[in-house]
């Protein structure tokens, strides 16, 4: 079971969007639905650059069991990389008043999954590890197919109009 559970990470890692490109500088038009100033808007997405860089190094993590490196990440994870560190309070004061309630639900939700999967690497527990890293996973696809569907294509509703025989 283990052994299967491992493949899939591995897998699923290999999906995960590489840190460079990805998250890049995006055309205008993108993250509009969030509200948010430009300044905070790029620390946004030095976030998701360092997210999806850790989120990927996990994957080899998983299966090789390095387990401090997966715990070590997860935590950072949780803590945020950038946003907790670099926030004014007048950018704290806008990320509160324009996400909205759905946004900040995932968030919580991915940072809690973060929590769970530092502890099950505290504990050396491959199949739970694999649990954890997979719901985290699961969160930025929940997130990204909510609110960044224009930058991530393949989350957007296909086009009704096209037929298909």
């Amino acid at each position: 079971m283990v052994n299967r559970l491992l493949a899939a990470i591995i897998a699923c890692g290999c999906l995960v969007a590489s840190p460079g490109p990805s998250f890049a500088a995006q055309p205008a038009g993108t993250h509009q639905d969030l509200g948010l100033s430009p300044d905070l808007l790029e620390l946004l997405r030095a976030e998701m650059r360092e997210i999806a860089a850790g989120v990927q190094g996990m994957a080899l993590s998983v299966a090789t069991a390095n387990w401090q490196a997966i715990r070590a990440t997860s935590e950072q994870i949780r803590a945020s990389y950038i946003m907790e560190k670099k926030l004014t309070p007048d950018q704290a004061e806008e990320l509160a008043r324009a996400l909205p309630a759905q946004f900040k639900l995932l968030d919580a939700q991915f940072h809690q999954r973060a929590e769970k999967l530092a502890a099950a690497a505290q504990a050396r527990d491959p199949e739970l590890v694999v649990f954890h890293y997979s719901r985290l996973v699961e969160s930025c696809v929940a997130c990204h197919a909510s609110f960044a569907a224009a930058r991530f294509t393949g989350f957007a509703a296909p086009d009704p109009q096209v037929h298909h025989h």
